[in-house]
């Protein structure tokens, strides 16, 4: 049993080393390099604009308070 264990555990560990190596290094092209970046910009930019609004919309004070509709509703009007 033991001469298969040592197999196994061998086996594992050759498998593990060739799927684990980097892959070799490959140069990127400008025009990937650009739109990644262009990507993240606008992700930066579209968070920017969120954050904006939910804070003029807190400062406001409409946030908390619920629709006139909802809140008659609600009364019993």
């Amino acid at each position: 049993m033991s001469a298969m264990r040592l197999i196994a555990v061998l086996l594992l560990v050759t498998v593990s080393v060739v799927l684990l190596q980097p892959a070799p290094a490959e140069a990127i092209d400008a025009t990937a390099v650009l739109l990644i970046v262009g990507v993240g910009v606008a992700v930066v930019i579209i968070l920017v604009v969120v954050i904006i609004a939910n804070v003029r919309e807190g400062q406001r004070g409409t946030a908390a308070e619920p629709p006139l509709r909802l809140y008659a509703e609600v009364q019993g009007n």
